[in-house]
């Protein structure tokens, strides 16, 4: 991460953690294989943390909300495309744990 430049070593409050520097303790889900974690398919997914205001698409990428950015639930893993960054939303245990619990409620009523 050190090799980032400062100006993008947060998105938001959310941390950004480069994938080539991964901490060997550091353990995220993106959210293409969330759905192996919480039972649930990506489209399900998406829509219900949409609906609940969880994440927002800005600019092509999602967003999660500002009350949520620094809890711990999730950062952004980036690496380097020849010429570009790209930065994709990942959830920690404690995210995938907390979306769960939000697609159990929402299944329950």
């Amino acid at each position: 991460m050190s090799r980032m430049p400062k100006r993008i070593s947060v998105i938001g409050r959310t941390p950004i953690v480069d994938e080539h520097y991964m901490p060997s303790d550091l353990q995220v889900v993106s959210m293409s294989k969330l759905h192996k974690h919480v039972g649930s398919y990506y489209g399900k997914i998406v829509k219900t943390l949409k609906e609940e205001g969880i994440i927002t698409k800005e600019y092509g990428m999602w967003k999660l909300r500002e009350d949520l950015q620094d809890k711990g639930i999730a950062v952004y893993v980036t690496g380097r495309m020849r010429c570009f960054y790209h930065f994709y939303l990942s959830w920690t245990p404690e995210g995938v744990e907390f979306i769960k619990e939000i697609i159990n409620h929402r299944t329950q009523h």
